[in-house]
């Protein structure tokens, strides 16, 4: 009970306290709170947000995605970096891998081989011989697989940084775009500028 009124107290309360401060338009609407000096600049003002504001639609449409790159260099080393323009990166990348492995699968191949014959074999010699044989192309193609998927995860990595910089890039050339373009059409007219 002495809840329920303590809290219908509070409530008239503020109730009363929101009655005693009314809206001041002239506060609300005063140019200078923002550093204009005058209903001009605050026109410049929006002009200027309602530009940028078309520029980043252009951006946010041209622009391309993080996660999308990372999901494209998981599938397939390099194509992350394609995506982003940096190519040469993405064939480095690419060209590595496919070596890697291969080299990794080569080894494995071999080793496999010599394995074959270890497990054939009958004599005690032969097995230890052949057992040392399958054992060091096994270990390399262990350490070129390690290696492989060591630039696989770069790759994945890298695909973040490359995006980062497409975008980038991609927002300084909007800029420039539109400081070189000199006649623009708008539903307001042409607007030619020097």
């Amino acid at each position: 009970m002495k809840k329920n009124i303590f809290i219908l107290m509070l409530f008239i309360i503020s109730f009363l306290k929101a009655q005693e401060t009314e809206f001041d338009i002239k506060k609300f609407s005063d140019p200078q709170k923002y550093g204009w000096k005058d209903h001009l600049e605050q026109l410049s003002a929006r002009e200027e947000r309602v530009k940028k504001q078309k520029l980043l639609q252009i951006y946010n449409m041209r622009k391309q995605n993080i996660s999308s790159n990372i999901l494209r260099s998981s599938i397939a080393p390099g194509w992350g970096q394609f995506a982003a323009g940096d190519d040469t990166k993405g064939f480095v990348l690419l060209f590595s891998e496919v070596v890697l492995l291969g080299t990794s699968y080569f080894f494995y191949d071999r080793a496999m081989d010599k394995y074959e014959k270890y497990k054939d074999a009958t004599y005690i010699v032969d097995i230890k011989q052949y057992y040392n044989d399958a054992d060091q192309p096994y270990t390399y193609s262990q350490l070129f697989l390690y290696l492989g998927i060591g630039v696989w995860l770069y790759n994945i990595y890298d695909s973040i940084g490359a995006t980062d910089t497409y975008n980038a890039q991609l927002w300084q050339e909007i800029l420039q775009e539109e400081q070189q373009r000199k006649i623009s059409l708008s539903l307001n007219g042409i607007t030619i500028r020097f």
